[in-house]
């Protein structure tokens, strides 16, 4: 058996496909397996990952369907067939830092209780690279996560940044547990597995640079921003719909939590109606959170240009 199962989907990958599978074999971790999912690619991916697993017993082929059912879908189908102890999951369009498994894997074994692992990520801006930054979890990292405090604190109050589905690990256990990817998002879908383990499983964070994540105008959440239902600092329609399922799965995991209650009223604060006036004072303690992360956000590169 593997010690960990690297899932990636892909759906008409032809110009990264390559180098994402390049990431994996180039791991200091040399004990893995890669499954490669097709969600019904119709230009030169499944040749390309056809001649990987013909060339390395460790990388397999899968195909999702006949038809394109999406990344949840496809990395479900990508758990169904894991065998590695812990599991990761990289895009196609996304690369892996040399040392991220190992450091992963390291992480682990120092600390049993850990269902999962996860690390920042480099947003990463091919040919232009003065825009790149790291995600920080200076305040977070190196130390074990209690439930339910980072689905408190990072994906409701939003006071961290969300892992990157690249930077993150969970043992393949605790998947068959909880469950894997729920495939009614199309957006939200990588984070709708997150609550699942934050909620119930501690989990580490470590602050070694997992992956490249990159951005490029082709990438879902690219073509989402720009069609309104996804802003990363805003409210939005895709994190409404997100919000009710996660208000709607703890209340059926039967988990009660006064910090955990008071945040999903917080986060959810701009959009239930009518606001009441704690609807009101939630949300400016939210437009204060966005203002700040946004100011963060466009400063930093220009600070670092000062700084040269």
């Amino acid at each position: 058996m593997p010690t960990v199962s690297v899932i990636t989907p892909f759906l008409n990958a032809e110009p990264y496909l390559e180098a994402a599978i390049g990431s994996v074999k180039g791991q200091t971790e040399t004990d893995w397996e890669l499954l490669l999912i097709d969600d019904g690619s119709t230009d030169n991916s499944v040749a390309i990952a056809r001649r990987a697993a013909e060339l390395d017993s460790r990388v397999r082929l899968l195909f999702n369907a006949d038809e394109q059912r999406g990344a949840a879908a496809a990395r479900n189908l990508g758990l169904q067939h894991a065998q590695g102890d812990v599991v990761s999951f990289l895009d196609a369009d996304d690369l892996y830092e040399p040392d991220a498994l190992a450091s992963a894997v390291a992480a682990f074994e120092a600390n049993h209780e850990a269902a999962m692992v996860y690390g920042p990520s480099r947003w990463w801006h091919p040919g232009d690279e003065e825009q790149d930054w790291t995600e920080s979890v200076a305040d977070l990292a190196q130390r074990l996560h209690d439930p339910p405090s980072l689905l408190t604190r990072v994906i409701l109050l939003q006071r961290g940044h969300v892992p990157c589905t690249c930077g993150v690990l969970i043992r393949r256990n605790v998947i068959q547990t909880v469950g894997g990817f729920e495939e009614r998002f199309r957006l939200y879908e990588d984070q709708s597995l997150w609550v699942k383990v934050f909620l119930q499983y501690p989990v580490f964070v470590t602050t070694t640079c997992m992956a490249r994540y990159r951005q490029h105008s082709g990438s879902v959440s690219a073509s989402a921003s720009e069609s309104g239902e996804y802003d990363r600092l805003q409210p939005h329609p895709a994190r409404m719909e997100f919000l009710k399922w996660v208000s709607y799965y703890v209340k059926s995991q039967h988990v009660y939590n006064r910090k955990l209650e008071r945040a999903l009223r917080i986060a959810r604060a701009y959009y239930d109606a009518p606001p009441s006036l704690q609807r009101k004072i939630d949300r400016l303690a939210i437009l204060f959170r966005h203002v700040v992360n946004e100011f963060y956000v466009r400063l930093k590169p220009r600070l670092r240009k000062l700084l040269r």
